[in-house]
């Protein structure tokens, strides 16, 4: 155990028992899941129980997005996943009955609210573009920085070059982070290119996609738990050594975070669930490419180890200092807004950047116009421009400020956020 149970500031978030798990991983937090949201081994949207085992393996986005969700409330999953109303539709075809406890979470889909009002908004902005698939602009930028990884990589091999191995970790990042993109998405082959990372894109399916997209900044957040106790970024909890001495240790968390997601991957594959899928062999793809490159282990083994901690450390330098950890970002432990709709919640954990969000390729590869991809996000980066006058205009109807930080604010604020104790109102 981490502490005693957490109590949430938003009035009406129960305690998550699971986020005290000794080892975090996604399994165990669909686990905890399952204990609150009260679905009784089905599948719960808002206060109704659905059977969607028939519907499994025909789902459009793929089976694994509801084998893995089965015994959970999916209702923000479903709200922010299904742009049309198609699956609304098609969703009581499968209803079995009520729910006997009532919601675990307290957040809203109100037909009047900001999220209803902006996702009828952005469907009316992107009827012009297939949105249910990547575009091309993006496809072929993803594809071109897997590629140009696997390159980088076999030519360090070759040269031993430290240069090299900057840029192939470096590149190694961005092919991670542009393949997050995908695996919001229906299953595809591009999600893939998040696995050479040696972290798994099965698991950052549910620790990512459905825990912190849909509870970000909250005691239900898999990425604020599990960096717990050693980077805290709740103010509620006083923790004053780490508070005080983070900033000089964070850059070693950095480091070997792909490392740490790896030994936990091939433990549960081997010992928990005990399948070995096709994407658990693509983190050996760099290494095999390595060696026939070389015909020497020993160099082969340095050197991939060597990317993937400089790769690790680009990613989380990026990742934990890009959008959501700054005082004036809401964070559980803060005074929340009354109206509790989901988008607003999302608007107020997240800011946007200058400078990122004017690059197609800075957006893809440093989670660019994050509030629109928290709240839609399966739509592809490239697409998520064209819903930005959506954005303004729900913003200014229900008056929440826009204004956007620089990265080097979000980066100051991130050091700042982790020594914070004292609770804030942090509403847009």
């Amino acid at each position: 155990m981490k502490g005693p149970i957490l109590k949430s500031s938003i009035p009406g978030l129960v305690e998550f028992p699971a986020r005290f798990n000794k080892i975090p991983t996604g399994e165990g937090w669909v686990e905890g899941r399952r204990g609150v949201d009260g679905a009784e081994g089905l599948w719960r949207v808002n206060d109704g129980l659905y059977d969607l085992t028939n519907f499994v393996e025909t789902h459009p986005g793929g089976s694994e997005w509801l084998t893995i969700t089965k015994g959970t409330d999916i209702t923000e999953l479903f709200e922010s996943h299904h742009l049309t109303d198609k699956a609304e539709k098609l969703l009581p075809k499968f209803y079995i009955r009520d729910a006997v406890k009532p919601r675990a979470v307290p957040l809203t889909f109100d037909k009047n609210g900001f999220y209803k009002k902006l996702k009828a908004r952005s469907l009316d902005a992107l009827k012009n573009v297939d949105f249910h698939r990547p575009s091309l602009k993006s496809n072929l930028l993803a594809d071109s920085l897997a590629i140009t990884t696997l390159l980088l990589c076999v030519i360090t091999a070759i040269t031993q070059s430290r240069l090299a191995l900057i840029i192939a970790g470096t590149n190694l990042a961005f092919t991670t982070i542009s393949a997050h993109n995908y695996f919001h998405m229906r299953d595809n082959f591009r999600m893939y290119y998040w696995d050479i990372s040696m972290m798994s894109s099965r698991e950052w399916r549910i620790t990512h996609a459905m825990s912190h997209h849909m509870y970000p900044n909250t005691i239900w957040d898999y990425e604020i738990s599990s960096f717990e106790p050693i980077l805290q970024y709740l103010p509620s909890i006083a923790a004053p050594i780490a508070r005080n001495t983070a900033w000089l240790y964070s850059p070693v968390i950095y480091f070997i975070g792909f490392y740490t997601q790896a030994v936990r991957r091939y433990a549960e594959v081997f010992f928990v669930r005990q399948t070995f899928q096709f994407r658990d062999a693509v983190p050996f793809i760099i290494p095999s490419l390595m060696f026939f490159a070389t015909g020497d282990l020993p160099i082969t083994f340095k050197y991939w180890m060597l990317i993937i901690g400089v790769g690790s450390f680009v990613f989380h330098a990026i990742g934990l200092n890009g959008a959501h950890h700054h005082p004036d970002i809401f964070h559980d432990g803060d005074n929340a807004r009354k109206d509790r709709d989901w988008g607003l919640l999302e608007m107020d954990t997240v800011r946007d950047r200058n400078v990122i969000d004017n690059s197609h390729f800075l957006t893809l590869t440093q989670y660019g116009h994050h509030s629109l991809h928290h709240l839609m996000p399966t739509i592809d980066h490239a697409y998520l421009r064209l819903c930005l006058p959506a954005l303004e205009d729900t913003c200014r109807e229900f008056g929440i400020d826009t204004t956007r930080f620089t990265p080097w604010e979000l980066i100051k604020g991130q050091f700042r956020q982790l020594r914070r104790v004292e609770p804030r109102t942090n509403c847009r």
